[in-house]
């Protein structure tokens, strides 16, 4: 995606500010009340010259203890540069003459960092397209003239892989040596002529951040979820492996920015927060949460960090509306430190969302303060342990920590209500529909029969059925497409094992089959049916190779005729409209169900209860519901219509999909306005929450297959799913 860098891993710690009471807590303390604390590092907006406007600035970085901005500008084919020092309280054009006298002749954008030594030397590293190859290219500034020393193993495809070398990051040391790192290795070269000195090959993970302090570079270790690991950073002395050490850290944490000053002092800035590390006492000291600065809002990303010897940090962010904005952090002893209620909000996994509205809402009040606990990060591929967080949550909610605000996704809501866990909020949502500020047909669901309300959901997806040569009715529906793949002699989705079936379909009908605690045989029977046919069709297979999977989006272009995508809101939505606009196929909602998502309820003993939802207004509001987190369509009406109105083409991007045996280039575009208005008329069609059942799910797996393979009768199958279900039910 053209957003660069990979979002932010969004985790706020529970870590609290000076002073601050604990979670779910007031302050209980006796006596006179205690002084105000003062004294806090604070965020402020750094004003850009006018002169650069027009300019993209590229890079943000501290030379001879001064902040400089590295711009850059489109002019026909080619790309200039810029480089702006700030002096006083004003920046200035400070650009030198050899670069001033280098042009860039790109076939796109270019991405480029300036580097220079304590002595004064400067280089400049440029990454761009060119002829159709996007290599690397180095220059060192001598004078007038801009000398090009590009290293020659960076002209060179790489035997094994195809490619050029893809150069992610270059730092220069005061010796005269210029330290590059590759995916495939960590390189020295000569800074006189772009000779290489050493290569090491690379086999760690060690992300998308090299930072240097003239002496040594730095590089994040990272772990398999895409977080940076409690292993820490890994300095190498001259950059060479064989002087590396580990500077390790208290606690993985999300990803972070880095930046170093001279003496091996490191600054590392993230959702967490913003750190400084001391070399001598081999300490890192938290500066300021992270729900105080812009790293935890979703409507910019930033680009870089730098940080001057008076204790200034600075960090250049990219807004999602074009913009840039330069912040400074500082310590200000006149800041006053004043939260008086902590709400703690507890979640199995991350949001985007929760995070941007408790840092939004900490800004608009700043005497309350949101925390964030996740059970897991947001980039955690295994499937959870929900047995863990059930037993997690409720030593929670039976002891003196108890979340204020509860996120139920995945758990059995039903159970925190029946035993009164639950605070009604029914009052913070029906005036809501009642104004027409929130999708009705999505939150109403949850209204009990009594007109009590525990939980609303924050957004929602719902499952795309996309096909060639069929309609979207064909498809709409489990008996739909059963009566429709009946008719065919092609396979159209592909091999299933038993499982893959199930999970595709039973969440539709899990709620139908069960009533009173009771097996509805009749509604079980016709759901049998139906997957008996769709198997006829498809084909059972017991089970896949550790390689193998069973067709999805990806496959429609090549021999999948049908494929589900779970629709995550219309930028979640150019991949798949991209592969129905290319098969020149429909697509439509199927079941008319939605799966909703950040289900949100309060928790009935928190002694913060209308603050809660007073957050969880907000939560709901158009402030917090306009952005589009990639992870699910609005349940604000207001920012549905908006979104779906919205520019999208900075979340194009190209990739390759595999047909008639070959592959090809493949762009996915932005789609056009109708395509949206489609998309947004589904939202409003939603009636019902898909369900989740572990037991019923397990019981379903384990009788289905003879049935599914003509082994077993219907009926047969029918007592077997009951059998199963017996004791489950009974409870």
């Amino acid at each position: 995606m053209k957003r660069g860098k990979r979002m932010i891993a969004a985790i706020l710690c529970a870590v609290l500010l000076a002073g601050v009471c604990g979670c779910g807590k007031q302050d209980t303390g006796t006596g006179a009340p205690a002084e105000t604390q003062k004294g806090r590092y604070v965020e402020t907006r750094e004003a850009l010259p006018d002169a650069l406007t027009g300019w993209s600035i590229k890079q943000v970085f501290s030379a001879n203890d001064r902040l400089h901005l590295l711009a850059a500008k489109q002019e026909g084919e080619k790309t200039i540069l810029r480089e702006w020092e700030k002096q006083e309280d004003a920046f200035n054009d400070v650009t030198p003459n050899w670069l001033l006298s280098l042009e860039l002749f790109c076939e796109d954008w270019a991405e480029v960092k300036l580097l220079q030594e304590e002595s004064g030397v400067q280089y400049l590293f440029a990454r761009y397209t060119s002829e159709g190859n996007y290599t690397g290219h180095l220059w060192r500034g001598e004078g007038e003239n801009a000398i090009e020393i590009t290293p020659e193993k960076w002209t060179v495809p790489n035997e094994e892989w195809g490619s050029y070398e893809y150069v992610v990051g270059m730092e220069a040391l005061n010796n005269g040596t210029l330290v590059s790192y590759s995916y495939q290795s960590m390189d020295i070269f000569q800074g006189k002529d772009g000779s290489l000195l050493e290569s090491t090959p690379v086999n760690t993970n060690y992300g998308d951040v090299l930072t240097g302090d003239g002496e040594n570079v730095y590089l994040c270790l990272m772990d398999e979820s895409g977080s940076l690991s409690i292993d820490g950073i890994e300095k190498r002395k001259e950059g060479k492996e064989k002087n590396a050490e580990v500077i390790s850290l208290s606690e993985s944490t999300g990803s972070m920015f880095l930046c170093a000053l001279n003496g091996g002092i490191l600054i590392a800035a993230g959702s967490d927060g913003i750190f400084k590390y001391q070399p001598d006492t081999m300490a890192w000291e938290k500066l300021m949460e992270g729900v105080e600065t812009d790293f935890v809002l979703s409507g910019c990303w930033c680009t870089g960090i730098t940080a001057l010897s008076d204790g200034k940090i600075y960090a250049l962010f990219q807004e999602s509306n074009g913009g840039v904005r330069l912040n400074r952090y500082e310590y200000d002893p006149e800041a006053v430190i004043e939260i008086k209620e902590t709400l703690k909000l507890y979640s199995v996994h991350d949001s985007y969302l929760l995070t941007q509205a408790a840092a939004m809402y900490h800004r608009i009040h700043p005497e309350v303060l949101i925390t964030i606990e996740s059970a897991y990060p947001r980039y955690y591929y295994d499937t959870p342990d929900y047995n863990a967080v059930y037993q997690e949550l409720n030593t929670m909610l039976m002891g003196e920590g108890a979340p204020d605000i509860l996120v139920m996704d995945h758990l059995n809501m039903d159970s925190y209500v029946s035993k009164g866990l639950l605070a009604d909020i029914n009052d913070v949502i029906k005036p809501l529909e009642e104004k027409g500020e929130l999708l009705s047909n999505i939150t109403q669901g949850y209204v009990q029969e009594d007109g009590s309300r525990y939980i609303v959901p924050l957004q929602f997806s719902f499952q795309m059925a996309a096909g060639r040569d069929m309609k979207p009715e064909d498809m709409a529906s489990l008996g739909a497409l059963a009566e429709f793949l009946s008719k065919q002699n092609y396979n159209y989705m592909g091999d299933q094992t038993v499982s893959e079936l199930v999970d595709k379909f039973y969440p539709y009908f899990c709620g139908e089959i069960i009533s009173d605690k009771q097996l509805n045989q009749e509604a079980l029977g016709e759901k049998l049916e139906y997957l008996k046919v769709i198997a006829d069709n498809c084909g059972i297979v017991g089970a896949r190779g550790k390689e193998e999977r069973c067709f999805n989006m990806w496959d429609l272009p090549n021999k999948a005729k049908l494929a589900f995508e779970e629709a995550e809101g219309f930028n979640g939505c150019m991949f798949p409209m991209a592969i129905v606009d290319y098969i020149k196929g429909e697509f439509t909602a199927f079941e008319s169900s939605f799966i909703p998502s950040v289900q949100t309820g309060i928790c009935a003993k928190s002694p913060y209860i209308e603050t809660a939802k007073d957050f969880l207004r907000f939560a709901l509001s158009e402030e917090i519901q306009d952005t589009d987190y990639y992870s699910g369509f609005a349940v604000n009406l207001a920012s549905l219509e908006k979104q779906a109105k919205q520019d999208r083409s900075e979340a194009e991007a190209e990739t390759a999909i595999e047909v008639d045996g070959g592959y090809e280039v493949f762009e996915v575009k932005c789609y056009p306005q109708e395509t949206a208005d489609k998309l947004m008329a589904l939202c409003k069609t939603l009636n019902k929450p898909v369900m989740e059942d572990s037991k019923i799910r397990e019981v379903l797996i384990e009788t289905l297959e003879g049935y599914l393979n003509g082994k077993q009768s219907k009926e047969e199958t029918i007592q077997a799913i009951e059998g199963g279900l017996k004791m489950y039910l009974a409870e």
